[in-house]
């Protein structure tokens, strides 16, 4: 079925980390001046801004943070607090930086977007009190922005006489465009983008050959594809979950790679999901089996029940293996062969890993492991106060 348009809601650029410009939701780039329109209603527009602004005001002030407690222990001199305080005032405001993302984001899509005050009020007040989608579901009052939103880009797709393919995982969505001629829903973006693209079913074979490379391990294929994965799990920052009788908070967690499979590899029965196809190249979803080293600092502290506050009991280090699940996203520019032209050339240019997880569970910790949090001996501070 053919689509002109495609729009996503909230919770795709969610589940992207809310990063505009990598990922899935990075690919959407491929539509500005195509023949499928980009859209995003301005209520998911919106409903972006708040968390993207929220994560510049948590990167200032965690710089104000870091420069007082800098400043009250004596880590930093008086001149490097006052260099940190220019780059902080020299920060975007949150609102604005947010802003100027969503503009940028816009303007590398083509996206256009459609207004919310396009919408009827009469057909909205009518599905609030028939319980239709989406207002299915308790706390109805809830999904008024989700309805509007629908409603305008249904108007939009009528008034154009074109059909959008959404994606989003929302159910309410999803019956939204049973009972809609003009819009269908999927819950995956990658499925979506592999839809839209018209040679996609031609491209898979390209796809299987990179990957028949791979298994019969081509020397340069391998070491990017290893290299850029390395690269991609290092930047990983989960948070640690861990069972113990003390509580503890760990002091940031990173991983880096030990191995990797692609299932099916072997057999050629991976899933492939093309997402983008270019006259240079094109980019293509397979799922990845990783095993990582994940290594953290875990604090231990208990609760003085008559200061009120947390006491630090000491600190550890956890060093272990870990597995998980994810996708990895390849970017691939092929040429014909310089020496011979019956031969194609396939380059990795880049690499990412999608959906994986936020979190690792380490297990049990033991807190009577834990070090005192200082490094220094008592005996050389006496041996000082001594020599005065």
């Amino acid at each position: 079925m053919k689509y002109d348009a495609i729009t996503i809601d909230t919770q795709v650029v969610y589940s992207n980390d809310l990063e505009l410009d990598t990922g899935l939701v990075g690919q959407l780039d491929q539509f500005k001046d195509g023949l499928v329109q980009f859209l995003l209603s301005e209520i998911t527009v919106r409903e972006i801004h708040k968390p993207l602004m929220e994560k510049a005001k948590a990167t200032h002030d965690a710089l104000t943070k870091a420069i007082r407690a800098g400043r009250s222990n004596d880590q930093l001199s008086d001149q490097q607090c006052s260099e940190l305080e220019a780059i902080r005032d020299g920060m975007i405001r949150p609102s604005e930086h947010a802003k100027n993302q969503l503009a940028e984001f816009a303007t590398n899509t083509g996206a256009e977007v459609v207004a919310a005050d396009t919408v009827a009020v009469k057909p909205l007040l009518d599905r609030y009190f028939r319980n239709d989608a989406p207002f299915a579901s308790k706390g109805k009052k809830n999904e008024f922005p989700d309805a509007i939103a629908l409603l305008t880009l249904e108007r939009w797709a009528i008034e154009k006489q074109k059909r959008i393919l959404a994606v989003s995982n929302d159910g309410d969505w999803k019956s939204f465009a049973e009972q809609c001629e003009h819009i269908d829903v999927v819950d995956d973006l990658g499925k979506a983008l592999e839809v839209l693209n018209e040679l996609a079913e031609e491209t898979v074979p390209l796809a299987k050959n990179v990957l028949g490379l791979i298994s019969a391990g081509d020397p340069d294929l391998t070491h990017n594809l290893r290299s850029f994965l390395e690269d991609a799990v290092e930047s990983e920052c989960p948070y640690l979950e861990f069972d113990g009788p003390m509580p503890g908070e760990d002091e940031g967690a990173s991983l880096s790679l030990v191995s990797f499979e692609i299932p099916g590899l072997e057999d050629e029965s991976t899933d492939i999901d093309i997402v983008r196809v270019g006259t240079q190249g094109f980019a293509f979803r397979v799922p990845v089996s990783i095993t990582a080293n994940v290594y953290a600092e875990i604090s231990f502290s208990i609760r003085d029940s008559i200061d009120k506050d947390y006491v630090p009991m000491g600190s550890t280090s956890v060093e272990q293996e870990t597995e998980f699940d994810a996708f990895l996203l390849l970017e691939i520019s092929h040429f014909i062969d310089d020496e011979d032209e019956k031969s194609v050339v396939y380059e990795i240019d880049n690499v990412e890993l999608l959906d994986a997880p936020s979190s690792v569970d380490v297990g049990y910790i033991d807190h009577s492991l834990a070090e005192p949090d200082y490094d220094f001996e008592m005996e050389y501070m006496l041996e000082e106060q001594g020599q005065h």
